[in-house]
């Protein structure tokens, strides 16, 4: 769980409730080119104390943190305003938010699915918690501030009341974004741009294993209408 990144980032709470922070949340799902159209059942599952979103910002010891605030907010301007820390419920856990102003480099999200669909899948019933949908800016890529964001969702994740023994993902299987026929269509032109390091590749580097493979996991739709079945990985990590 521990990552020479960590210290670099902090997070704060997503506030489902909050205007700015869900059209915030729009423009970064708009910026990372999947699952924009989700924001909105994500803000009703939050509110019935399911998956809970974090806000990724700098750490205040990072060096140099303005200059690359300049290049977070040189690529995405509408993303210059900053939020505040007005989320008063994590999974609908009161706590008392410090209302202090942040500008979010990215976000990530914790859930806890169903006991009997982790046990489907050979996970624990009880004390698994997943992590989905992490993004960092693209200005930033290449920083560490994606390892530092899961180091520190990973640390969340083992606290009360989820109390975490084994996170697990799922993501893209690297064939995906490595064999050029089927990269091409998921990343071609007018697209985001492939992943410098296959997700595969990075998740397992941060010390998650492959235990379940799925050649059909999703269907994506090209802008010219083709479908392309898109595989995924299933990836786990013991924690605790």
């Amino acid at each position: 769980m521990a990552s020479k990144h960590g210290w670099k980032v902090e997070l704060v709470p997503w506030d489902h409730l909050s205007q700015e922070h869900t059209q915030r949340m729009y423009d970064q799902r708009v910026a990372c080119g999947w699952r924009v159209e989700e924001v909105p059942s994500w803000v009703e599952s939050a509110k019935k104390g399911r998956k809970m979103f974090y806000w990724v910002l700098f750490s205040d010891a990072l060096p140099d943190r303005e200059k690359l605030m300049k290049q977070h907010v040189g690529k995405y301007p509408n993303e210059s305003t900053p939020l505040r820390d007005t989320a008063r419920e994590i999974r609908l856990v009161p706590r008392e938010p410090t209302n202090i102003e942040f500008i979010p480099i990215g976000h990530v999200a914790v859930d806890i699915h169903k006991p009997e669909e982790d046990a489907i899948l050979g996970l624990p019933a009880t004390g698994t918690v997943w992590i989905h949908q992490l993004y960092v800016s693209r200005a930033l890529h290449g920083g560490g501030f994606g390892a530092g964001s899961m180091s520190k969702i990973e640390s969340v994740a083992t606290q009360s009341p989820m109390n975490a023994k084994v996170v697990a993902l799922d993501t893209v299987a690297k064939e995906m974004q490595t064999v050029p026929e089927k990269r091409d269509l998921l990343y071609g032109e007018g697209l985001v741009p492939p992943p410098p390091v296959a997700n595969e590749d990075w998740y397992t580097s941060l010390g998650y294993e492959v235990f379940k493979r799925e050649d059909d996991g999703y269907i994506f739709t090209t802008k010219d209408g083709t479908e392309l079945p898109v595989s995924i990985v299933y990836m786990k990590k013991t924690v605790a």
